[in-house]
This record gives C-alpha cells, sequence and structure tokens, in this order.
C-alpha cells in the first residue's frame, strides 16, 4: 500500500527584478510549460482561494513525457508492446502559497521532485512565463532555528561564513532589520557575502549564541543586541528566515563540518492528496508562528 502521507517542506518565494504579488500569482494561475531534455513541467490544476479578504492558491508542479510510451500487452500475439501516450505524466508535486506571507510549502517526491528540484522547476516557469524578461523568481527554504542551532553548537572553530540574501518581502526580521534597509538604500536585488579566517585560524564570531538566542526567543520574550550584528552573521539569520541561503563551515576535532540552512528547514507530514483548506489551515499556523516567535513584522 503506498503510503498516504509525505512531507511537505516551508519557504519563501522570492520576487526579484520586475517580478511582483499581481505577475507571480498570474504565472501561477497561467502557467507557461518548460521542456528540459526529454521532459516537460508546467502547473496543473492551479486555484484561487477565498477566505474572506485573504486569499491562497494551490497547484501542482507536474513533470511529463510530451513523448511518452506505455507498455501494453497484446493479447493475440501474447507479447509486450510499447504505445506512444503523448504527454505521459510522471510525478506531481502539491503547493500551496500564502501572499501575505510569501510563503509556500510543497511535497517532496522522493526520486522525482526533491527540494532543489521544485525550487529550481517552480521559479523555471514562472521566469519562463514572461520569457525571462527583466523577472527573476526563487524560493528559499525556512530554517528551524532550533535544528540550525543545535547543529552550530557542534562546532569548535568557525572557518568560513557565506550567504546570498535579498530584501525581504513583505516580512523582515528586526535582528538584521540593519542589513535589510541598507539592500533597500543600495537598490540591491541579491548581495552575496563572503568571508574567511586566515589558514588555521577561526573567525571571530558569536553566531552560535545569536542562532541558539534567536531560536530561543517567544511572542512576548524579543532577544536584541546592544550593538548591530556584524553583517556576516546578520546575513545568515537573514537567510535563515527564507530571504536567501547560507553556509557556515567549521571544525569538531579533525572532521570539517559544512552547515547549510537548507539542510535544516522548517517542515511537516501531510496528506499527499490534500484538501486545499485544510492545508491552508496547516501552513498558516507555522508561517504565524514563525513571524510572532521571531518577531517579524511589515
Amino acid at each position: 500500500m503506498m503510503a498516504k502521507k509525505g512531507t511537505f517542506y516551508v519557504g519563501r518565494v522570492l520576487k526579484l527584478g520586475l517580478l511582483n504579488q499581481e505577475m507571480l500569482i498570474n504565472a501561477i494561475l497561467n502557467p507557461k510549460p518548460i521542456k528540459i531534455r526529454e521532459t516537460a513541467w508546467t502547473i496543473i490544476d492551479p486555484q484561487e482561494h477565498n477566505l474572506g479578504p485573504n486569499k491562497f492558491y494551490t497547484g501542482k508542479l507536474t513533470k511529463y513525457a510530451p513523448k511518452g510510451e506505455v507498455t501494453i500487452i497484446d493479447e493475440e500475439k501474447r507479447r509486450e508492446a510499447l504505445q506512444a501516450e503523448p504527454n505521459l505524466g510522471l510525478a506531481s508535486s502539491h503547493f500551496i502559497y500564502i501572499p501575505e506571507h510569501s510563503g509556500i510549502a510543497f511535497l517532496n517526491i522522493y526520486n522525482h521532485i526533491d527540494q532543489k528540484t521544485f525550487t529550481n522547476l517552480f521559479s523555471k516557469i514562472i521566469e519562463e512565463t514572461y520569457e525571462g524578461f527583466f523577472v527573476r523568481c526563487e524560493i528559499e527554504l525556512i530554517s528551524d532555528l532550533k535544528s540550525f542551532a543545535a547543529k552550530l553548537s557542534g562546532l569548535e572553530k568557525i572557518y568560513q561564513i557565506k550567504a546570498k540574501i535579498s530584501p525581504p518581502n513583505p516580512l523582515f526580521g528586526p535582528l538584521w532589520a540593519p542589513l535589510k534597509d541598507y539592500l533597500i538604500s543600495r537598490n540591491t536585488d541579491r548581495m552575496s557575502i563572503s568571508e574567511e579566517a586566515p589558514e588555521k585560524q577561526s573567525i571571530l564570531t558569536d553566531i552560535q549564541n545569536i542562532v541558539q538566542q534567536a531560536a530561543e526567543q517567544k511572542e512576548e520574550e524579543l532577544y536584541f543586541t546592544d550593538k548591530p550584528i556584524p553583517i556576516g552573521d546578520a546575513a545568515i539569520l537573514m537567510a535563515a528566515d527564507g530571504y536567501g541561503n547560507g553556509e557556515v563551515k567549521g571544525s569538531q576535532g579533525d572532521e570539517l563540518i559544512v552547515i547549510k540552512t537548507s539542510e535544516t528547514a522548517k517542515n511537516f507530514i501531510f496528506e499527499k492528496n490534500p484538501d486545499a483548506l485544510d492545508l491552508y489551515y496547516k501552513l498558516l499556523p507555522i508561517l504565524e508562528e514563525i513571524q510572532k516567535n521571531r518577531h517579524m513584522r511589515h
């Protein structure tokens, strides 16, 4: 019996270049299929759902074979034969998008549509719908800060901190607000940061404690620092909140360890063929909890 439940990963959709919320939603509802080698990809069953003033969107990222073939049985000749089956469906991943959080959750399909595949192909469909004309779309996963903090705590030395970040829309976190303000003031769509320590030395960073304190925040308990958080550390926090991707390289004993924000992504178990409203009421509290506990605001 096939498992009825699967893992959904949680992220944010970054709208870059000329891409805005209205254009993103239009592309979800009216996607342009794309072809990669012998397979093609599109979004099927796109729907807009209205809940009073709030809206959300669902669909399935689908992989199919334009020139598919299926095996049939020739009863008279008592043998198998191949029969053409145009646009043969291969795999589909359910997703839901909640605009007020720029939040998205999608189903991981083992061996067909993993995290990287979904984020890359969903983004490419959005971009190709507008023929790539000054629009860029990216999905960045939101880190589970407690899991991320636990991994960082094992590092005895930190040799490198790297991050790629984009201005937040619509929510931002107070711990990295100065970095957000800097990106906006410079009219910057994307910023890359890379810090490396001298050979056999460690970067002077408090990133382990900062992430730990951020992870322990609650709605009524705001973690703050007297001094602005250093830019490299702030970029890691920003990436962990879903506005980029980050990487910390260090060591534990003689072992070299690389910890990525994407490896501790928020996720949940849910029905593989979910009811749209049930999926909405599963994802929304997760996004609201992230917003409240990390004190994110518009």
